[in-house]
């Protein structure tokens, strides 16, 4: 294709004020025209408004002649140059998000058998599903399309094709009565926009899609969709959702995207899923990554997992993070040692710091941070403080030797507390572990923050590269529990070091204090 078309129709499109549905719609006008001539080309502005007049596509206000210079063009490209140019408006933005050419391969690797394919909101795909769907002429596709103007043009230029447009309403329980032996779906996802209507697990839209398609398969018929990745990790919906899925339908491969993958619509983490009819026995979980062949996008590989039934069962999720975590060598190095381990909720007391409303000067209850937090302790001297009775607080007032864990942001935090004056708690976005007699908090925060606790931790992160953990996860978190004297040994040993350590910093710094005083002092 000869793209220097576009940027001439594009600015012919400016010279009419277009805006995108504007431009849309005079393709369809072009293709109505060109129904009436027979393919012909009207010789003039005149021949084509009077064509115009005989279709249903509504009468062209502005300047005909500039229209004429677009209907020309257009009226001379294929129909697949008409499509190519139909996906470089949708690729303004306005139409939400695409399905990049690197991801679209990914789900339409595995078609062969399949006797009839549905693709979900086919505009979302580009010129690659034309391509697809000319090259296999014994499969019979059925698409959706919501925009009524898209409507229009697509039924138009896949007429000659084995194709065949549906009710594009996905997300209601009267879709259709038809199944297939393949469904290719990427469904509104990211949004606020709900759906109370008909008997579904979530209100949620791609949620809801995913169970209702589910039930358009043929017997040997396979779903492959992508979903926000909470579906492998989130409660509520997601969980039930998810529990609902593993038991009535065979899951085949979860992949973990690249959330750059739909970059610049939108920036959510998504998995790729493949159902189908069955049970699960096994499923491979596989993670992407973007890389660049030339000036293409494509996904790259990262590396790729077999999980059999009972090892997903125990993980009770489908976060691929947490799979290939709980995969490595140094974690399985340590699940296989001898030492005692003991899940954290039954060696402590585990509980979220409190959300606060509001600072306030001078309030009687100070609050820690994620930002009080570094390698060498709590910043004590620069605590938040709000106003609050400390009956309500009571449950959230810290002890000496608890363990405070950061639950969100964009770093793991872990800090042992040690007891101020005054009322003092956690906010909303730390996890408190306080130990029992069994388990030294000093000891804790030192096996968290080496590789095996890190790697540990970060398993637990619900799938983005960003900090976001559940208190309830790090209940079940396995933690060494050696004798008590030998955690106290460690602590004793850390705790010098540490002291040792703020003082040889706090002596440099006053050294260098004191030489750069001394160095502004003889400059005039």
């Amino acid at each position: 294709m000869d793209y220097s078309k576009f940027w001439e129709l594009e600015n012919i499109e400016r010279g009419l004020k277009s805006n995108p549905d504007d431009t849309l719609y005079n393709i369809y006008r072009t293709l109505k025209i060109n129904e009436v001539l027979s393919g012909k080309v009207a010789d003039d502005p005149y021949e084509m408004i009077d064509a115009l007049k005989k279709t249903d596509a509504s009468m062209f206000k502005g300047d005909e002649k500039l229209f004429y210079e677009v209907y020309k063009r257009i009226a001379e490209m294929s129909n697949r140059g008409v499509l190519e140019y139909v996906y470089s408006v949708l690729n303004q933005g306005r139409y939400g998000a695409m399905i990049p050419e690197c991801l679209s391969s990914l789900m339409f690797k595995n078609i062969s058998g399949a006797e009839s394919i549905l693709v979900t909101d086919c505009e979302k795909y580009g010129i690659e599903l034309y391509d697809l769907i000319k090259a296999n002429k014994n499969i019979d596709f059925y698409l959706t399309v919501k925009n009524d103007i898209l409507n229009k043009l697509l039924t138009i230029l896949y007429k000659d094709r084995n194709v065949e447009f549906i009710s594009p309403e996905i997300y209601t329980d009267t879709f259709t009565t038809k199944k297939f032996d393949m469904i290719v779906a990427f469904p509104i996802m990211g949004g606020r926009e709900l759906n109370y209507t008909g008997d579904f697990i979530s209100r949620e839209l791609s949620f809801i899609a995913a169970q209702n398609l589910l039930y358009h398969l043929t017997t040997f018929g396979k779903l492959v969709i992508v979903l926000p990745a909470k579906i492998g990790f989130g409660g509520g919906d997601a969980e039930t959702l998810r529990n609902y899925i593993s038991e009535n339908y065979k899951v085949t491969e979860i992949s973990s995207l690249p959330a750059r993958v739909f970059y610049p619509y939108m920036a959510i983490n998504t998995y790729l899923l493949s159902i189908t009819q069955g049970i699960t026995d096994a499923v491979t979980m596989s993670k992407y990554s973007m890389a660049k062949e030339g000036r293409r996008d494509v996904l790259k590989l990262d590396d790729d997992k077999l999980l059999f039934a009972d090892e997903l069962e125990e993980m009770n999720s489908w976060n691929v993070d947490m799979a290939f975590s709980m995969m490595d060598e140094t974690i399985q190095s340590y699940k296989n040692s001898v030492v005692k381990k003991a899940k954290l909720s039954d060696v402590s007391d585990v509980f979220r710091g409190k959300s606060v409303t509001g600072k306030a000067e001078d309030g009687n209850v100070a609050v820690v941070n994620i930002s009080n937090i570094s390698e060498i302790g709590i910043d004590y001297d620069n605590l938040d403080t709000t106003n609050d009775e400390e009956r309500k607080v009571a449950r959230y007032l810290l002890e000496e030797g608890d363990v405070l864990i950061a639950t969100k942001g964009f770093a793991v935090k872990i800090a042992v507390y040690e007891e101020e004056p005054g009322v003092v708690m956690a906010s909303s976005n730390l996890c408190v572990v306080r130990p029992s007699k069994q388990l030294n908090g000093t000891y804790l925060k030192l096996f968290l923050e080496s590789e095996t606790g890190m790697k540990l931790i970060k398993s637990l992160q619900r799938g983005t590269t960003i900090v976001n953990i559940n208190y309830r996860d790090i209940c079940e978190l396995e933690v060494p529990v050696p004798p008590m004297d030998e955690q106290l040994e460690i602590a004793k040993e850390y705790n010098a070091g540490l002291e040792l350590y703020k003082k040889t910093i706090a002596a440099a710094e006053e050294a260098w204090s004191m030489i750069k005083n001394s160095v502004k002092n003889k400059l005039f």
